[in-house]
């Protein structure tokens, strides 16, 4: 996760002018309800964008934010210092430093892409640990509608429609430094290196084996760019 080391001091910016990006943070909030006097988990919190937004709703809610990259939990312990129910650490999405049954609800934003597709039955054992039982998960992410190996024609399609797609959306909207990471990012997705989009079918069935069931999809609109909302409650 070394490669988000290179745009710590400028994330936010570079999405603050993405208004898909804006309204999946208003919805995954509003998901998370009244969080207060409860645990939740912001897994790959990054710069704590999200974080901040759950902390401002919900005051007396304990939170944690857990990412891999030593740079960037640098900068949220930074942010959040003068915020004592706001804990940071790094971590992994295959290991979180939490206890077992601890929180009651975990959310995760542009992050679990990042888990390789040998690792993704482990993540979601992972997520199902965490979580009491009830327990909801809210994650938000890009995804695709074809799966397949990398060399897959009909997949690298999708993907380049749904990336261009974004990109042009971004560039409409002034977002002109995400254009170009978008653009910069597709030979990478669509090789698996390091970002590995896929179904979110494939993570919903994941997810049933760890334990979690209620699955809803909320798409982040336009919706033809596959940024969705999946959640799911641990039995």
């Amino acid at each position: 996760m070394g490669y988000w080391d290179d745009f710590t001091g400028e994330y936010e910016s570079l999405f603050d002018r993405d208004p898909m990006y804006a309204d999946a943070l208003r919805l995954i909030v509003e998901l998370v309800g009244d969080a207060n006097r409860k645990r939740v988990l912001d897994l790959g919190c990054g710069s704590g964008t999200l974080l901040a937004r759950i902390a401002d709703e919900n005051p007396d809610a304990e939170l944690y934010g857990i990412d891999p990259s030593e740079r960037m939990v640098q900068g949220c312990v930074n942010r959040f210092r003068e915020t004592p129910n706001v804990h940071i650490a790094i971590g992994s999405a295959l290991r979180v430093p939490l206890p077992s049954d601890y929180v009651h609800c975990v959310v995760s934003n542009l992050a679990l892409h990042h888990v390789p597709p040998e690792d993704r039955t482990a993540c979601a054992a992972e997520l199902a640990r965490l979580l009491k039982a009830g327990g909801r998960l809210i994650y938000a992410d890009m995804f695709c509608d074809v799966d397949g190996p990398v060399d897959d024609p009909t997949r690298a399609r999708d993907i380049i429609h749904k990336m261009v797609g974004k990109s042009l959306y971004d560039l409409e909207h002034g977002a002109f430094e995400t254009m170009l990471l978008h653009i910069g990012d597709i030979p990478a997705v669509i090789k698996g290196e390091g970002e590995h989009f896929t179904t979110d079918a494939a993570w919903r069935e994941h997810l049933a084996v760890a334990g979690f069931h209620r699955f809803e999809v909320i798409p982040v609109e336009p919706a033809e760019f596959g940024y969705r909302i999946l959640v799911a409650v641990r039995k």
